[in-house]
């Protein structure tokens, strides 16, 4: 039996193939979109501004009475002890004027040494105490009673009020060299040298006068200070200053020598001050103190850097972008990826860094996310 074919059997495969062409163009395909998984790690919350570095313990030696000034014996960036002469002065014959003011300097500087006296008698309690809280909570500590952290920034309390003592038992012994000076110009015969001695050990920072001249009494003429010593002026915002403490750590990056200095928090200033903004805005701005505890030697006195102050952290926290956040009336939530499905989910939202945020609740550890979600994803709406 010879077959035949049917006459419009062309016809009829070629309207199969284009119908189907046409539905399979207008079924939904999938959208492509980024997936993040949702995972445990650390964040940090940070507060990020710029800072100054300086030397910690640094004095100011200033013409103890009007005279002439040799040219100095020093320059800036040489070493020098307690006691060095680094220059001297040629006094004038007092007149009974000039002798009164020289007394009421002697006498101002013995009340500044019997107010660091008094500070260092409040501190002497503060710095046992601290020094017994330390060792209670390295007992408990090694028990597993407190974190490490707890008893790392008592440690670092105690170190600081120590660092706070001797800074005023140097400042102490300028200001006996400050009254010496003083004394031996009252003593001082006309034409007779008097020298100008260093009053601690360090490097002398600036020299602010160079050449022999006649110099007004209380004339700033060398900076000295201990470079191995350094601290950080950060400059914050103070709706900033009002989350950081004393202890917390401090990295300080952008200062040219490609490496992370840290940095702990000594002190948060108690005052704001009034500054104009580079967009002339008005605001108010608080000083953060922060001890330098591996100053690199290239990283000197007055040098620019850029600290950021880690005031909270999550060693083990859910995270998610920030990327992958949507806000409807005054609820975050996310696209979760289910089956290649798109979800919508609430999400209650903890601390937050610069590029992730703590979720509290709404997803768990694994739930693949859409980062980037574009504003025309639906949900029920297929992915890939």
């Amino acid at each position: 039996m010879k077959f035949r074919r049917p006459r419009y059997l062309g016809w009829i495969l070629t309207a199969v193939i284009v119908t189907g062409a046409i539905i399979f163009a207008l079924l939904p395909r999938p959208v492509a979109v980024e997936q993040v998984t949702v995972q445990r790690q650390r964040v940090e919350t940070t507060v990020e501004a710029d800072a100054i570095v300086r030397a910690r313990d640094r004095f100011v030696v200033a013409m103890p009475a009007t005279g002439v000034l040799e040219r100095l014996r020093v320059e800036p960036g040489d070493s020098v002890f307690a006691g060095q002469i680094i220059g001297t002065i040629i006094p004038p014959e007092l007149d009974a004027r000039q002798r009164s003011e020289a007394r009421a300097r002697v006498g101002s500087i013995n009340a500044a040494s019997a107010e660091i006296l008094q500070r260092l008698a409040s501190l002497s309690p503060l710095i046992e105490q601290a020094r017994r809280r330390t060792d209670r909570l390295d007992r408990l500590e090694q028990s597993g009673a407190v974190s490490r952290e707890q008893s790392e920034n008592a440690r670092d309390a105690y170190e600081q009020l120590r660092r706070e003592a001797d800074a005023l038992r140097e400042r102490m012994r300028s200001t006996e060299f400050e009254a010496k000076a003083v004394q031996a110009v009252l003593a001082g015969r006309p034409g007779q040298r008097v020298p100008v001695l260093a009053p601690a050990s360090g490097v002398v920072l600036r020299c602010f006068e160079r050449s022999e001249r006649t110099v007004l009494a209380g004339t700033p003429i060398v900076e000295i200070g201990d470079t191995s010593r350094a601290e950080v002026v950060i400059d914050v915002l103070s709706v900033d200053a009002v989350r950081i403490r004393p202890g917390m750590s401090v990295t300080l990056d952008g200062w040219g020598g490609g490496e992370s200095v840290r940095a702990t928090v000594r002190r948060v200033e108690p005052a704001a001050s009034t500054r104009v903004s580079s967009l002339g805005i008005e605001e108010q701005r608080v000083n953060v103190i922060a001890d330098v505890t591996d100053r690199p030697a290239r990283l000197g006195d007055g040098y620019r850097v850029e600290a950021c102050i880690i005031v909270e952290r999550f060693d083990n926290a859910l995270c998610i972008p920030l990327g992958a956040l949507l806000r409807q009336t005054d609820q975050w939530y996310v696209l979760v990826v289910d089956d290649g499905i798109i979800r919508r989910r609430h999400v209650t939202l903890g601390a937050r860094s610069a590029l992730m945020t703590v979720v509290l609740s709404g997803l768990s550890e694994g739930d693949r996310i859409v980062q980037h979600p574009s504003e025309s994803l639906r949900e029920g709406e297929r992915v890939e």
